[in-house]
């Protein structure tokens, strides 16, 4: 498996969870990976260290990417380690394990920061970045509104400029060879049958596709779609809107 030998890839909160099921996999294939963390030092320093004990390339950094100067150092040190960036993937929304804090008006305002915001300015530098030859930028968002924890409060609004800015940045920037795409995870488990929507471009051109329960063990099927999003098999696709709907859809 190296669909993607030979670039490199920033996965931002890539300590645990989805994004670490990311960062791992695109180790597997051959990308080079910084994993990103805003405080959770010894969670990425776990991923790295997987990623490089099979063989590949890793590096942790930490930063708050709603931040300007933690995003401009962010990718200095990308520059300084790796000299270029293929791929971006923007998974720096906050995990909530209570309720209550959910409901906080400050820990809204630094959810939606690190959701809008700090995707903004993250993809913003990574088109600055990609060479010549383009790159891939696939952004994580919510399944129409849906919390992927029990847990935790959905935030529509802040999905909905996740993807506008998605199908603004694949107009505007097509054309430079930058792929951007959307996957939003609905609130999936391994005993839940899964299912794929994908809508290509417009909403028009739907196609709905099962998954057997077995397979579906959400960061690695989500992974598996990050793979196929930005390899080389894929191009020419883009401002694609990718959702993993569980039992709810």
């Amino acid at each position: 498996m190296t669909r993607l030998a030979g670039k490199v890839a920033l996965v931002t909160g890539a300590a645990d969870g989805i994004g670490a099921g990311i960062a791992r996999r695109f180790g597997a294939e051959g990308a080079a990976v910084i994993v990103h963390h805003a405080n959770d030092p010894h969670g990425a320093a776990r991923v790295v260290a997987e990623i490089v004990w099979r063989g590949g390339r890793a590096i942790a950094v930490q930063g708050d990417i709603a931040r300007w100067p933690d995003v401009r150092r962010l990718y200095e040190e990308i520059a300084a380690t790796f000299g270029r960036l293929d791929i971006l993937v923007n998974n720096g929304a906050l995990a909530r394990t209570e309720l209550q804090d959910a409901l906080a008006d400050d820990d809204q305002r630094q959810a939606r920061e690190l959701k809008v915001f700090g995707a903004m300015l993250l993809c913003q530098e990574a088109v600055r970045m990609f060479g010549s030859g383009g790159g891939s930028i696939v952004n994580l968002t919510a399944l129409d509104g849906i919390p992927t924890a029990p847990v935790s409060l959905p935030d529509p609004g802040a999905d909905a400029a996740i993807d506008a800015m998605t199908r603004g940045l694949s107009r505007a920037y097509g054309t430079r060879n930058v792929r951007v795409s959307t996957i939003a995870p609905g609130m999936l488990g391994p005993e839940e049958p899964a299912a794929i929507d994908v809508l290509d471009g417009s909403v028009c051109n739907r196609q709905f596709i099962a998954l057997p329960a077995a397979r579906n063990h959400a960061p690695d099927s989500i992974a598996d779609i990050a793979v196929a999003l930005t390899c080389d098999d894929n191009a020419n696709r883009s401002s694609r809107d990718i959702v993993v709907a569980g039992a709810m859809r």
